[in-house]
């Protein structure tokens, strides 16, 4: 085991190969964010644990991990890096769900949509799309605590209100959130999760209740995927029928799956 190097050769490869969640690891590489480690099995680097700033860590590796994914799990749980939410291979991913005693709230497979300008379903394409401002505050947190209680099963009382207004705000200040609706009565947003040379990585699509089966959710991707300049992709539950089919009707296509574990 290696300490992760910024711009680290190996670790970009693996993250190119790895999938949608690998585009986290190769934007942050790029931008010289390398909090983790490579590991290695008989001399040959395989595999890349990266840990985020919001307590997410992503696994990305290759076949030769195999078989010592219990090995790699156990480098994890003995770093100093905290997480709370892992994403990666289902073999990696469930060798670490085997080795915490922690409450699991969410341990489910993850779906892939990739989609581009190209791609993007013309009639769902909307010119009204837009960046929250400071009245829209209010109205996000109430999406996000609902996504959370709804997706990830944290309930709203356990969600601290000082990160979650701080982090609402600094997605306001860097316009890394689009909406539709009016200001301070949106009707859905999404987030930027990640954006860099691997492309965007869509995050936090929700819709409010009252606004639902309207095709808001597909314009608002679908509008996000036609003004990127490359590569857009997202992760959903595998369950999220719904979710899924809006993705789909937006332009997006199915290019695969991880594992996600999300502790108590």
């Amino acid at each position: 085991m290696r300490r992760l190097r910024r711009e680290d050769n190996v670790g970009a490869s693996l993250a190119r190969a790895a999938g949608v969640h690998g585009v986290y690891v190769e934007n942050a590489l790029a931008e010289g964010h390398s909090d983790g480690f490579v590991f290695a099995v008989d001399g040959a680097e395989c595999a890349v644990a990266w840990f985020g700033p919001r307590g997410n860590l992503v696994l990305v590796s290759d076949e030769r991990v195999e078989g010592h994914e219990r090995e790699m799990a156990a480098q994890v749980l003995r770093g100093r890096w905290s997480w709370r939410i892992a994403l990666g291979a289902a073999g990696l991913v469930d060798a670490l769900a085997d080795s915490v005693s922690q409450h699991k709230l969410a341990h489910r497979d993850q779906v892939y949509y990739v989609g581009d300008r190209a791609s993007a379903s013309a009639r769902h394409v909307r010119d009204d799309v837009r960046a929250p401002q400071r009245d829209d505050r209010e109205r996000l947190a109430r999406a996000t605590l609902a996504l959370n209680a709804s997706d990830l099963n944290i309930a709203p009382d356990r969600v601290d209100r000082r990160w979650l207004y701080n982090t609402i705000d600094d997605r306001i200040r860097e316009g890394t959130t689009r909406v539709l609706g009016p200001l301070g009565g949106l009707w859905t947003k999404l987030d930027h999760g990640s954006d860099g040379p691997g492309g965007l990585v869509i995050e936090g699509v929700f819709t409010f209740p009252e606004r639902r089966g309207r095709g808001l959710g597909a314009e608002l991707v679908a509008s996000c995927l036609a003004e990127a300049p490359g590569r857009v992709s997202l992760h959903v539950a595998e369950h999220n029928r719904s979710a899924r089919a809006a993705y789909e009707r937006a332009g997006m296509a199915e290019a695969g799956r991880c594992r996600l574990l999300l502790l108590g």
